[in-house]
């Protein structure tokens, strides 16, 4: 009766190692049914053979419980440093890609990198990074506004994927022309215009999605308060006034609409950074707290 005691004992005590929330709601009927699992075998032989196996296997079923609860404290740590990383690298490709694209120079010794880069950050890089953004500001507010927000990030995706199809033709087209120098094609009043109406409109769109994209999540910011007033209507200023969603009209505002785009992120890539994770479910402490 006492080593039945003790053992029963020592199986409480290891079960009181497993987080408070596991052990508040898993730990009493754990506890009674190794009770009735040891009376049961305790008759049919001395030391119940399966008395080690459950306190290994439950020692193992604690440490990875706790496991489980840093990996989603650190996938918390994640989201907050990947919106930071997302938003200044999607800020450098709107500043340094238009920047290549303007000074540089086909025919020197670098040019060819130059625009490979430009298109590299101007493509993958600024389409990742915004559909990241995107994706965690739709996390954060997503319950507030899961409709504005479901089709920002769909405006976002489609932002995204023309623009990977702008660097895609970019960069196929300078590949051909480096392939075949005797065809001077540069020089071809017919390519040139095809060429450069077709990067021109699909730039257009892209800028027109990501237009509805700022435009929806500034409404969805501002109903339900979980982003700053100040940014929500910066926001609005990036998707409507500085004619995001009309670029492809007038190209000629696509350098306003980059400058408020790029305040835009930052800002928020700051505010997601300093972001509590309660907050998602405290909306009195929301980001426009921070």
């Amino acid at each position: 009766m006492n080593k039945q005691k003790t053992i029963h004992t020592l199986y409480k005590r290891l079960l009181n190692l497993y987080p408070k929330n596991f052990k508040e709601q898993l730990g009493e009927s754990m506890l009674q049914t190794f009770s009735d699992l040891y009376q049961e075998r305790q008759s049919k032989e001395r030391w119940p053979a399966f008395v080690p196996w459950i306190f290994f296997e439950t020692a193992l079923g604690i440490i990875m419980e706790h496991v489980r609860l840093m990996i989603e404290g650190d996938t918390m740590k994640n989201s907050r440093f990947a919106a930071l990383v997302s938003s200044i690298l999607l800020a450098v490709a709107f500043i340094v890609a238009p920047w290549l694209y303007l000074v540089g120079n086909f025919r020197d010794a670098i040019g060819p990198f130059a625009y490979t880069i430009a298109d590299f950050l101007y493509g993958p890089v600024w389409a990742a990074s915004l559909v990241s953004v995107v994706f965690i500001l739709r996390e954060r507010i997503g319950e507030q506004a899961p409709r504005r927000m479901s089709l920002a990030l769909l405006a976002a995706v489609l932002a995204a994927g023309t623009m990977i199809i702008i660097a895609c033709i970019r960069s196929a087209n300078r590949q051909y022309h480096l392939l075949h120098p005797d065809l001077h094609l540069e020089e071809s009043s017919t390519v040139l215009i095809v060429w450069g109406t077709l990067v021109a409109g699909l730039t257009g769109a892209g800028w027109h999605f990501l237009g509805w994209a700022f435009t929806l999540i500034g409404s969805a910011g501002w109903t339900s308060r979980y982003i700053p007033r100040p940014l929500s209507i910066l926001y609005f200023a990036a998707g409507i006034t500085s004619l995001s969603l009309f670029v492809y009209l007038q190209p000629a505002h696509e350098g306003m609409a980059s400058m408020l785009s790029v305040i835009v992120i930052i800002w928020q890539g700051i505010l997601l950074w300093k972001a509590e994770p309660e907050e998602k479910q405290s909306p009195a402490n929301q980001l426009d707290q921070a």
